[in-house]
């Protein structure tokens, strides 16, 4: 509590000697209908105009009028992503911002090279420049530095042919691609003027890249999301009806951006917990890519008729209201698992990539495999234990919560200093 009230202290300080600052927050594709994303950006905006009352601040977002209108902040296009962007516009803008902030979401493996050049950009036009809350896995995104199938692959295995395959050029080409990659997050984050990555985890994987001095751990920003007023959330009489009644009800999101390999084995299983009387309530993360594959796997389903895709394009707050209905979430989508903890709701993940293992590892769980091979045993035995156990599971999340805030008050206190400078 001390220690609480005296970052309080140090914070009021700090709003008093802040002058109007210009922040330019981008890295992260805003407004392509992540949830996740969404949930990020709104709660980092809630951190900025907590720390600096007196900013401006312009998101680099692919859905301008609706993040005007739901977070009161001005818009640019989203750059670094595709479609096409003016390259002149992104360099302007980030030389007249006063400090632009790599935003969050797990950039640094996922999407490196993009959010990198931003940070580039803004430290050849002395623009001040923060990462927060990004996160990595312990591998980088194989298919941008992997020589996919194709001309250039079939060219480099016939040159490792010519040398009897005592040279591997395909592998050659790759470790050179991905020390490229490595050597230009360490030199990037070590201009930065701070540096806040989202796990421990993730600080053992820039690391592991090369040395970055003054990089400290927080948290991931959208810890600190509240739920819609229940009442404020628009649903199907059916979906209302299931996440209303007294039944036992089960989470479900799979993202479509990787999978399950074994798809028939979850239909099954889900086939089978709708059997026991449980309803399937399946919770797409994003709606134009995630809600297609979950209504799929639902007429796949033998007993339909007890589950519901929650359909439309849905805030973070709508979200995290209804995870708040369930008795437990499985999912493959990290922020659902985030959001889900957040309300005390029990978890099980699926992993795609080490950041859902790094998330369960606070609450000693494990994952049940991955999108490439899913451990339906373990699932099934996790699903027994957590949902006649929710007491106990709330006061594991309950210090994890505390921890994880804990983490970004401190965060943001060395935030405060550089808007501050």
């Amino acid at each position: 509590m001390l220690q609480r009230g005296l970052l309080k202290a140090s914070f009021a300080w700090h709003k008093m000697q802040m002058q109007a600052v210009h922040i330019l927050l981008g890295g992260v594709p805003f407004g392509r209908n992540n949830v996740g994303d969404e949930a990020i950006l709104e709660c980092v905006v809630g951190i900025l105009r907590d720390v600096a009352p007196n900013c401006r601040l312009t998101v680099s977002t692919d859905n301008q009028s609706e993040t005007e209108a739901r977070l009161g902040v001005e818009t640019v296009p989203l750059f670094g992503f595709q479609p096409p962007y003016s390259r002149q516009q992104m360099n302007e803008t980030i030389a007249a911002a006063d400090v632009f902030i790599w935003a969050g979401a797990t950039g640094l493996s996922d999407y490196p090279e993009i959010p990198l050049e931003m940070l580039e950009i803004a430290h050849r036009s002395g623009t001040r420049t923060v990462v927060w809350g990004v996160g990595m896995n312990d591998k980088l995104n194989p298919y941008l530095y992997s020589v996919l199938p194709g001309r250039r692959r079939t060219l480099l295995n016939l040159l490792s042919w010519l040398t009897f395959n005592r040279i591997n050029f395909v592998q050659r080409v790759e470790m050179k691609n991905e020390a490229r990659a490595r050597a230009k997050i360490v030199e990037e984050l070590n201009r930065a003027d701070l540096v806040v990555l989202r796990d421990p985890e993730t600080l053992s994987a820039v690391h592991s890249c090369g040395e970055v001095r003054n990089a400290i751990v927080g948290a991931d920003s959208a810890e600190l999301l509240q739920p819609a007023a229940w009442d404020d959330v628009d649903l199907s009489q059916e979906a209302r009806d299931i996440l209303e009644c007294s039944t036992r009800k089960i989470g479900l999101c799979i993202s479509a951006q990787r999978q399950l390999v074994h798809e028939q084995e979850l239909i099954e299983f889900l086939d089978r917990l709708a059997s026991l009387d449980y309803r399937i309530v399946f919770l797409p993360m994003n709606h134009s890519t995630d809600a297609p594959l979950m209504s799929r796997l639902r007429l796949c389903m033998e007993n339909k008729a007890h589950s519901v895709v929650i359909g439309g394009r849905r805030s973070p707050r709508e979200i995290l209201a209804i995870a708040g209905k369930l008795d437990l979430v499985i999912s493959s989508r990290l922020h659902l698992l985030i959001l889900a903890s957040v309300l005390h709701v029990p978890i099980i993940g699926i992993s795609r990539g080490s950041k859902v293992d790094n998330f369960l590892t606070a609450f000693g769980h494990t994952s049940a495999g991955s999108v490439d091979e899913c451990d339906f045993e373990h699932m099934q035995n996790e699903l027994e234990r957590l949902i006649d156990s929710r007491d106990e599971f709330k006061e594991v999340s309950t210090a994890v919560h505390e921890m994880l805030l804990q983490r970004l008050e401190e965060a943001k206190l060395r935030l405060a200093d550089v808007l501050t400078s």
